[in-house]
């Protein structure tokens, strides 16, 4: 079962890379580093064995940096997420491997503004089931 999760997983994480690197190439982009966010924290799978998968997927195609940006857990405390501000501004593309609690407004505007202006999104897996009620995001 383990194997076959890791296989699927990296199958999902090389179709992301080939369509952001496509993208950026038809956009005549350079040799940069493109730059990467995964945000994890809560997921009704293992976002703890999964997000390292993609973070070295990533990593070794030479292609890309990548951070991880972790949530407050399902426990959270309000304090916990008032300090949660992933900067959204400073990435190519953010990568969703997260379906749990909403995020706090001041997060869902500033990646509303995000894509808005140009920046990438990919959802893997079980995050496509993120955030039913919050239109912008679906």
């Amino acid at each position: 079962m383990r194997n076959k999760l890791t296989l699927g997983l990296a199958v999902v994480v090389m179709s992301c890379l080939a369509y952001v690197g496509l993208a950026k190439k038809i956009e005549g982009g350079d040799d940069k580093l493109l730059r990467v966010l995964i945000i994890d924290g809560q997921n009704n799978h293992k976002w703890e064995s999964t997000t390292p998968v993609m973070q070295d997927a990533f990593k070794s195609s030479g292609r890309y940096t990548v951070d991880v940006s972790t949530s407050p857990g399902k426990k959270g405390t309000e304090e916990e997420w008032g300090k949660w501000r992933p900067d959204f501004s400073k990435y190519d593309v953010v990568v969703s491997n997260y379906n749990g609690q909403m995020w706090p407004g001041e997060v869902r505007t500033a990646f509303v503004n995000f894509v808005k202006n140009g920046g990438g999104f990919v959802v893997v897996h079980a995050a496509d089931n993120a955030f039913g009620m919050w239109p912008e995001y679906n």
